[in-house]
């Protein structure tokens, strides 16, 4: 999506696209792909600031933190971002030109908002299986309390007499 400053000069400007970001790769942990994506730009430009309300509506392929199935995810994002030509200026994001592409700070703002941890209706953590079982941490520090090291083992058959 290309932005123009000078669009924005306009009263009542309105930009309104879809996206498509089934091209980008994503971290396969935490997301696995955007369906879709409706973007919705107003906005007005201020001498030094070009000023954005972005509002965005997407449907994210996101990964179940208990059965790494797909889980299906809505992001809603009414945000403002603010740029500027001034490199000095802290809480705004600087650009070059009066033309730019907004597409990577939407897709940002997508992953920023799913989140992290996301469980699929119903899933369940699992408690034991092929080669795992899982431990509460006390379960846990118990056994390493118990544990005894084998290199050492060996030491406990000798007989040392103390007298001679």
């Amino acid at each position: 999506m290309k932005i123009s400053r000078f669009d924005f000069q306009k009263k009542d400007f309105k930009l309104e696209e879809d996206l498509d970001f089934s091209k980008e790769t994503f971290d396969p942990t935490h997301i696995r792909g955007i369906k879709n994506t409706h973007v919705v730009v107003t906005g007005a430009d201020y001498d030094d600031y070009l000023i954005l309300n972005i509002k965005i509506k997407s449907d994210v392929i996101g990964v179940c933190s208990y059965t790494l199935e797909d889980v299906d995810y809505k992001v809603d994002i009414s945000t403002s971002l603010t740029f500027t030509y001034n490199e000095d200026e802290e809480d705004t994001i600087h650009i070059d030109t009066p033309i730019f592409d907004l597409d990577p700070f939407i897709l940002d703002l997508i992953v920023a908002d799913v989140p992290l941890t996301l469980v699929k209706k119903g899933a369940k953590l699992p408690t034991s299986g092929n080669g795992y079982r899982v431990l509460t941490e006390e379960e846990y520090n118990q056994e390493q309390a118990n544990k005894v090291d084998p290199r050492w083992a060996a030491l406990d058959d000798i007989d040392i007499d103390e007298g001679e």
